[in-house]
């Protein structure tokens, strides 16, 4: 197995950060908020997402089924969320703090997965077989 195998997604997951990054600076976050919510969202996402699609590469999880991604992003999206929040805390105030509510902020984020995992899925799957088209020439 290669390392270019987590491309896929470690893109999707490194996009989102960059997303969010832009997201927090468009709402009016001072810049260095917005790019401390970029690295410290989208590390977490794009290592996940990496794993997960070298977990694919090495046939431990199916891939274009929908099922095994939410059940991954179900443990794996909450977990990314968790390291958002205690960093940007961290940046910011000088101290990790952790929510309020842990076990209500999870199930959320356990929640708000699903969508991450149809978004994560359709992408993963576009730039997935992008890759192998080129890497088949």
């Amino acid at each position: 197995m290669q390392i270019r195998e987590a491309i896929p997604g470690a893109f999707v997951g490194l996009a989102a950060g960059l997303i969010a990054g832009a997201l927090a600076a468009l709402v009016g976050q001072p810049l260095g908020w917005a790019l401390v919510t970029m690295v410290a969202l989208g590390l977490p996402l794009g290592a996940l997402g990496g794993g997960f699609s070298l977990l694919v590469a090495a046939g431990r999880l199916p891939a274009g089924r929908f099922a095994p991604v939410a059940l991954y992003w179900l443990v794996a999206f909450p977990l990314a969320r968790l390291v958002h929040e205690t960093t940007v805390s961290l940046v910011l105030t000088g101290q990790v703090r952790l929510p309020p509510d842990l076990a209500g902020f999870l199930a959320y984020q356990g929640i708000v997965s699903l969508g991450w995992a149809i978004g994560f899925l359709w992408l993963h799957e576009r730039i997935a077989l992008r890759l192998r088209a080129a890497a088949a020439r």
